[in-house]
């Protein structure tokens, strides 16, 4: 049995539940002298350090069997935080006890204040840890900690989906009407595929019973055509795409509109206007949502927010964009709005997104360019 002093995040009550395990001892409160918290230099995540004449609040949890530990050491050796020996002020005396100190190259930042970072960063962390502590046993910390960001990016999505649901269906049937045997994700990297067993009303009455499904679990995208009112100018994006090349398309390179994820604490809007920057060098000064829905809602979760952009589109506004670190390489083309249509209505742009935002277009150009 091991002594384990607590001091950031994990003494948020529901996370440690979720992060601990069923067995997880209670907690009560504990100081470590010669130690401070802050929040880590340049991000919103604790870290603590030696410092005389300092003392350290935090919570003890006392004697934590093997499975507490191996599930503590999985959450916290992600993040690269290894257990170490100290000696711990209880109100009962001094005892043995471990913390996890930070890595190296952590340094000491602003003050750590738990209610500050439940109140801004709880709830994304508390459902990405559905992930990651679901991958348990399956991967090691350093592939963990590789594909944290877009376990965050699908926990986001999730909220966003139980924050603003879909209309209620005609039927009036919702989730709470699904009876689910069982999930998995078997697949989790950049993306993720899950598994499930469920069984499913039925409009006639009865269930269909124990259907087994797979979904690929995506993100939360925004795509945006750029348009020039002034000028009557669109531009698109050029770039290789994986899908058509698994759909064996002998032409993979893809004009589209510029798209990208929505990442965690960013509206679709801002999205929008990051993307254009980045895969384009286009500044917009305004978006019109054209729809927002799921893409494919049979077998992914796919969600796009849809707009149109406003920018000032020159003719040597076609560049090589997109960010290296994400792999991006992408061409723009600059192109009149009638060539565009023509090119849409002909079927030479086949990605549904873009034919959406351009007959959307086609629709509101006129009012558009009246108030350019």
């Amino acid at each position: 049995m091991t002594n384990v002093f607590l001091f950031g995040t994990l003494c948020w009550p529901p996370l440690l539940k979720r992060v601990a395990g069923q067995t997880c001892p209670q907690v009560e409160p504990a100081v470590l002298d010669g130690f401070s918290v802050t929040c880590a230099k340049g991000h919103s995540f604790p870290a603590i350090h030696e410092s005389v004449n300092e003392k350290a609040k935090g919570l003890l949890l006392r004697d934590c069997d093997e499975h507490v530990l191996l599930h503590l050491d999985h959450y916290e050796s992600g993040f690269g935080y290894q257990l170490r020996p100290i000696n711990l002020q209880t109100p009962h005396g001094i005892i043995s006890a471990k913390v996890y100190l930070p890595p190296r190259g952590i340094e000491p930042g602003g003050p750590w204040v738990l209610k500050n970072w439940e109140r801004e960063h709880g709830q994304l962390a508390l459902e990405a840890a559905l992930e990651v502590m679901a991958v348990q046993g399956k991967m090691s910390a350093a592939e963990m900690m590789q594909r944290y960001p877009m376990m965050l990016v699908r926990a986001n999505a999730r909220i966003n989906a139980r924050k603003d649901a879909s209309p209620r269906s005609k039927s009036a049937l919702a989730l709470d009407d699904i009876e689910v045997h069982s999930r998995r994700r078997p697949y989790i990297n950049f993306f993720a595929v899950e598994e499930a067993v469920i069984s499913v009303p039925k409009f006639s009455g009865g269930k269909m019973k124990n259907l087994k499904r797979a979904g690929f679990v995506g993100a939360d995208a925004a795509i945006v055509l750029p348009y020039d009112p002034k000028t009557d100018r669109v531009l698109l994006i050029e770039q290789f795409r994986f899908g058509p090349f698994l759909r064996d398309d002998p032409n993979p390179w893809m004009m589209e509109p510029i798209a990208g994820r929505i990442d965690p604490k960013e509206e679709p809007e801002q999205t929008a206007y990051r993307e254009s920057l980045e895969e384009a060098g286009l500044v917009l000064y305004e978006v019109f949502k054209v729809h927002s829905g799921y893409a494919s809602p049979g077998a992914s979760t796919d969600y796009f927010h849809i707009f149109i952009g406003l920018a000032d589109i020159e003719q040597n506004s076609a560049i090589l964009g997109g960010l290296p670190g994400e792999a991006e390489d992408i061409k723009g083309h600059v192109m009149s709005f009638e060539e565009f249509f023509a090119m849409l209505q002909a079927g030479e742009l086949p990605v549904s997104p873009l034919a959406l935002a351009g007959y959307w277009l086609a629709s509101n150009r006129p009012r558009l360019r009246r108030n350019s």
